[in-house]
């Protein structure tokens, strides 16, 4: 049970940065502006989105000592996507509340949604970066030191989907045995 607010964070994050300007500013963007808003969004969400899962993907196959370890990983992540970046989920998270914004056309809520990007700085520096400081003490500060907590670069997402094909085709030839 411990922790699980964590889970109730983002929610509530993603909707006062984005229902309360957009209720209280309704006005919407018209024609080829709103769509070329929508088409945009489309693509950082979808962005966002494919973040969280390689992330999680990635925590789910390596993050934990024993098989079914619990929500959160007993095992410092530092392949794949964690070999670019400290944070993904976290940046996917960011992500996703721009991208909605950016689809509702709404000039208020993509304002708002920095908010929420804003709320997952703070998320990261607050909970995240102490809470695996105590969890792997040395070994995180020395991944700390060398890997920044978020980045930009597309390679990152590409690397961490390649990582887990590789995981997912050593794990399908291992079943198959030789010669299989």
């Amino acid at each position: 049970m411990r922790g699980l607010w964590k889970f109730a964070y983002w929610p509530l994050a993603w909707a006062a940065s984005l229902l309360i300007p957009a209720l209280a500013c309704p006005q919407r963007l018209h024609g080829s502006a709103y769509w070329a808003s929508f088409a945009l969004g489309i693509a950082v969400a979808a962005w966002g989105v494919a973040h969280v899962s390689v992330a999680g993907r990635t925590l789910r196959l390596l993050g934990h000592s024993r098989p079914g370890g619990g929500p959160w990983p007993d095992v410092l992540v530092t392949s794949g996507i964690y070999s670019c970046m400290r944070h993904p989920q976290h940046m996917g998270l960011a992500a996703i509340p721009v991208g909605l914004a950016l689809m509702s056309g709404s000039p208020a809520a993509v304002i708002g949604s920095g908010w929420a990007v804003a709320a997952a700085l703070a998320f990261v520096v607050l909970v995240e970066e102490p809470e695996c400081r105590s969890r792997f003490g040395r070994d995180y500060q020395d991944y700390a030191s060398s890997v920044p907590p978020f980045s930009l670069d597309p390679r990152c997402l590409i690397r961490g989907i390649a990582f887990i094909r590789g995981l997912r085709n050593r794990a399908v030839a291992r079943r198959a045995g030789p010669g299989g």
